[in-house]
């Protein structure tokens, strides 16, 4: 062992002992440093599904992680208490589902650009920043996508997550709109939606109405989480 893989090994020996690493769902001591999560959370949290439901307008649509009992304490601490210090687990929990879904993979390789589903000025104002945006943009620098605003929100929809799929579709019905200057990045190109949560997919569908208008050949959707 040379020298400095030795004084790897002490810091990690020092850490481990003042601050044991704990997964970040059940706050269960882990065995290694390096692990992301617990053996049961990885297993019981990572649910990596794809959806091609010709209703949502929508080639495929990605689903990471599960989210009720899973990720929706990370999110909830990023998005309502700006702990934004969970990013890099959220990070690792992208890179694992990457490695271990080669049709992910491939699926990301068609990607021209990437956009996140956007807040309405009054609330981006009041939280201070995108969620979404924080949650994907490392991970899709590592990937070479750009990621642009390409869509404006309109409409201060309410919360969504308590309303039934009925409900919903009428809070995002004419939400979105283009972004100025978004159609010159747009036309001939396949786009990538991004969110942090999917539950009927409606708001994702309307995102992909206003990119296809504008002339967008294919979109493709990815949420961090799922529990639909």
């Amino acid at each position: 062992m040379n020298s400095r893989k030795a004084f790897g090994y002490i810091i990690d020996m020092v850490l481990d002992f003042f601050y044991p690493p704990r997964c970040p769902i059940c706050e269960r001591y882990i065995e290694n440093r390096s692990d992301i999560l617990c053996s049961e959370c990885e297993e019981n949290i990572l649910s990596i599904d794809c959806s091609h439901d010709l209703r949502l307008q929508i080639k495929e649509t990605w689903r990471l992680t599960k989210y009720k009992g899973g990720t929706q304490r990370i999110i909830w601490d990023i998005k309502f208490n700006k702990k934004l210090g969970e990013l890099p687990t959220i990070k690792k929990i992208l890179d694992k589902a990457l490695n271990s879904n080669i049709k992910l993979k491939e699926m990301l390789q068609k990607i021209d650009l990437a956009t996140a589903v956007p807040l309405h000025v009054n609330r981006e104002r009041e939280r201070g920043f995108n969620q979404v945006e924080l949650i994907f943009g490392e991970w899709l620098n590592q990937q070479n996508i750009p990621m642009e605003r390409l869509l404006l929100r309109i409409k201060d929809t309410e919360h969504l997550y308590d309303k039934k799929r009925e409900e919903r579709q009428r809070e995002v019905d004419s939400a979105f709109e283009l972004a100025e200057g978004a159609e010159v990045h747009i036309k001939g190109k396949r786009i990538l939606i991004l969110d942090d949560i999917f539950t009927t997919g409606t708001t994702m569908s309307e995102c992909a109405k206003v990119l296809k208008t504008a002339g967008a050949v294919e979109v493709y959707g990815i949420a961090l989480a799922s529990d639909y």
